[in-house]
């Protein structure tokens, strides 16, 4: 590997205010790249280094603001309104899901909870005889996983990095035989705050931030923050490059619009925002697929109270899961108590007086997170022009898909009943609590699917994927095998957009695969994409 000289006080990024301070730029500006990669997350910054160091002339444009490591606190209140989608506010049409992104350089990697899982080859090979992906087959495949684990320094958890709470999780398992193992998660030496949601100061979570963006800048990539691309160009069927507009992420003033050409153009920007830019772009779809086959992996947390005093949000903040129903159901279960501010993000932190009693008690807490596999019948849209529309997302569970979480969050109590827990709180809008596991069902049989549907259910969604399918059939896929959309050379999709079908497993690992080998596509074919 060529030394490469990473910069020392982060990564160099060109934000919003250094625009507005040079007046070569003006309020209106191009800038010629070979690539043009939107989005800095997983995928983005991947693409964005492995086309660097191929050489490359790399533009990366990321939406949201670059907030340092040296300017988190580990105060998830303060991270919110910062660095994460709609401060924490993009939802489904009915409100109730909570889909969590982090929305700054870096992406969702600054803000995720580490939490790191492959694809299993069953899954793999699936792949590639149902859509014709022959190159994901486990054989062609895990080497990209390999090398991804190497330079995240995926482990899987020490004993020191298994918290109170995940104990309770274990005893629980061992009382009812159910398997489970410790996670896996990309942190070295980890400090063991459990602050993982709000950023880590000290740069041992493998995020993006610290490892693939300034890799790509260290072989010369350029980044820009505050740069939302609102369309992809084209000129005679092929991208050409994107446009943009620069907005302060303080004032909301429109700074700049950017005009970028480019010889080719890589969307990373996620599994809700990628297709929203490609119907934004109008460009052809003979699937009707583009936006749809939403997969999200809901999951609900579930809260325990404990005779003992566990300080269970203490500890890496992840430390075991359940893989007992992973592979026949669907399930999987994982420790975790979440911060404060998040859980007041659900609304379970109840207000005033009960709001008191509730934090005096909370070093006896623990919490569960219990994800359930759904069949991918969402969708997005963007509704109107292209600056002045607007997003949706269209999720609502089937009955099977509705029970499957119910089903989860059940198993969560239970595993919870078994390890000692006093009472344990259900992850409902009306209050529901079980104080033993004899009222357990009884409790449960009231989240009904019913009129209410899943206003019942407090939910919230870390993975959204599958809505710019990958297949080798332009009129079942968006994207072909190489990751270039069957219908328009020059644009490639590398996030996890690509995802063919619903997972059940963290999905982190396989995009930054997945981005991995798309890179390769490009980079093995590059005559035939670029001019010099």
């Amino acid at each position: 590997m060529a030394f490469v000289r990473v910069p020392r006080d982060g990564v160099p990024v060109t934000q919003a205010k250094d625009v507005a301070l040079d007046p070569s730029l003006g309020k209106r500006f191009t800038l010629k790249t070979d690539v043009v990669v939107v989005g800095s997350g997983a995928a983005g910054s991947m693409v964005a280094y492995e086309m660097a160091k191929a050489g490359r002339d790399v533009l990366v444009l990321e939406s949201g603001r670059y907030y340092p490591s040296s300017e988190f606190t580990e105060h998830l209140g303060d991270t919110m309104t910062k660095i994460y989608q709609d401060q924490v506010g993009q939802v489904n049409t009915t409100a109730d899901i909570i889909f969590v992104q982090g929305a700054c350089v870096g992406g969702s990697t600054v803000v995720g909870a580490c939490v790191m899982e492959e694809p299993g080859d069953k899954v793999l090979d699936g792949w590639a005889e149902k859509y014709g992906l022959d190159a994901l087959s486990a054989e062609k495949f895990r080497p990209y996983l390999d090398k991804v684990a190497e330079e995240l320094q995926i482990h899987t958890n020490e004993a020191h990095e298994i918290n109170a709470c995940a104990h309770k999780v274990i005893q629980g398992c061992e009382k009812m035989q159910f398997s489970w193992k410790p996670a896996q998660r990309n942190v070295k030496q980890c400090a063991l705050t459990g602050h993982c949601l709000a950023g880590c100061p000290s740069d041992r979570k493998m995020s993006s931030l610290v490892t693939h963006l300034p890799w790509a800048s260290a072989y010369g990539a350029r980044i820009f923050s505050d740069t939302e691309v609102i369309r992809v160009k084209t000129l005679d069927g092929r991208a050409r490059g994107v446009e943009a507009r620069i907005v302060d992420p303080d004032s909301g003033a429109h700074v700049a619009d950017m005009n970028v050409d480019a010889d080719m153009v890589v969307l990373a920007a996620g599994g809700i925002h990628t297709p929203l830019i490609l119907q934004r772009s109008q460009v052809p779809d003979r699937s009707g697929q583009l936006g749809r086959n939403l997969a999200i992996q809901p999951f609900t947390q579930v809260l325990g109270k404990f005779k003992e005093p566990l300080y269970g949000f203490r500890g890496a903040l992840v430390g075991v899961q359940v893989d007992e129903f992973t592979h026949t159901d669907g399930y999987t279960i994982f420790s975790g108590l979440a911060e404060p501010e998040s859980l007041l993000a659900q609304g379970d932190m109840k207000a005033g007086q009960a709001h008191i009693e509730f934090m005096k008690d909370y070093k006896y807490y623990a919490g569960v997170n219990a994800f359930s596999k759904d069949l991918g019948n969402g969708y997005v849209k963007w509704d109107g022009d292209a600056y002045s529309g607007s997003k949706t997302i269209h999720y609502n569970p089937s009955r099977e898909e509705f029970e499957n979480m119910k089903a989860s969050a059940a198993l969560a109590a239970r595993i919870f009943f078994s390890g000692g827990a006093e009472k344990v709180y259900l992850p409902t809008f009306q209050s529901l609590q079980a104080n033993s596991v004899f009222e357990l069902d009884e409790k449960m049989d009231k989240v009904d699917y019913g009129i209410k549907g899943m206003y019942t259910f407090r939910s919230n969604s870390f993975s959204p994927h599958g809505t710019c399918r990958m297949g080798a059939d332009p009129y079942e896929s968006v994207v072909s095998p190489t990751g270039e959309m069957h219908d328009t050379p020059g644009l490639f999709v590398a996030d996890a957009s690509l995802l063919p079908e619903s997972m059940s497993a963290p999905i982190q690992w396989t995009v930054h695969a997945l981005a991995k080998y798309v890179s390769d596509q490009i980079n093995n074919n590059a005559s035939n994409y670029f001019i010099s």
